[in-house]
């Protein structure tokens, strides 16, 4: 119960790993607000939460709008009394367009849309939470916000690298508001996961054997766990919970000494 009696809110916590970091920080004693751009699925979260016990709130949010993400934090204050954590963990991995399956990976075959989608709901969306939570939370002079970014930012890919740009954007960021926050005893942290089966990348898997005929017949899993095997050290993907766990130990006191930091959370994919 380390995080008792605290209020925590989660955008993109309608499913995968934003769902296991709600139900990791139910466990551990927080209130949740579940936020989403789908409500029904936000709803579903939150059902699970207050099965565990603990207060629950939905709210539909599209991260890429300031006033929606001003209407989150609002919510949260007015109806659960109180705001101690902030994780910004909505995302989209926007696997980019290829056209012709023999079409190179080239820059040139990005569409703007595709771009704009990615940082927008990536970058952007941290951005705007936190500005809309930084009054609150330098008024109370505490608080833990926790971004979600991905090993992705930490290097460059090939076929993802509006994604990587993003996540690396999210690292820097939250590198930047840690000493803006610091004075008003607010931590700011970044969480990277490395290769979990949510439904991004179930999208990612189905791209992929789309563009290489060798495996095109293969079945999903078989080749998600090809990648695993050959990418990650220690040969075993990563679950939502271990994300959340990490996420709650950044939330917790035992943390408070701890700010402007990235955390991989990968098996070992990255080192850095």
């Amino acid at each position: 119960m380390k995080l008792e009696n605290q209020v925590a809110i989660v955008t993109g916590g309608g499913g995968g790993i934003g769902e296991g970091i709600c139900l990791c920080l139910a466990r551990e004693g927080a209130d949740v607000v579940v936020s989403d751009l789908k409500l029904d699925l936000a709803e579903k979260v939150a059902g699970e939460v207050r099965g565990l016990g603990r207060k629950a709130l939905a709210v539909k949010t599209d991260v890429r709008q300031a006033a929606d993400c001003q209407v989150l934090i609002d919510a949260a204050l007015k109806q659960m009394g109180r705001l101690d954590i902030l994780v910004c963990g909505a995302g989209v991995m926007g696997f980019a367009h290829r056209g012709d399956i023999e079409t190179p990976l080239a820059i040139e075959n990005m569409l703007e849309a595709d771009w704009d989608l990615v940082q927008g709901v990536n970058l952007k969306g941290v951005f705007l939470c936190m500005r809309a939570a930084a009054p609150h939370f330098k008024a109370q002079k505490h608080g833990k916000i926790v971004n979600i970014a991905s090993v992705a930012g930490r290097g460059g890919v090939d076929f993802l690298f509006h994604y990587a740009a993003s996540k690396a954007g999210v690292i820097s960021l939250g590198q930047s508001m840690a000493l803006q926050f610091a004075p008003y005893n607010v931590n700011v942290n970044t969480v990277c996961p490395g290769i979990i089966w949510t439904p991004m990348w179930a999208e990612g898997v189905r791209v992929l054997k789309g563009a290489n005929p060798a495996i095109r017949q293969a079945d999903d899993q078989v080749v998600f766990q090809n990648i695993v095997q050959s990418q990650i050290p220690l040969k075993r993907v990563q679950m939502p919970e271990d994300i959340g766990n990490a996420v709650v130990f950044f939330a917790s006191d035992e943390a408070k000494e701890i700010t402007g930091q990235a955390l991989n959370v990968c098996g070992g994919m990255r080192m850095n």
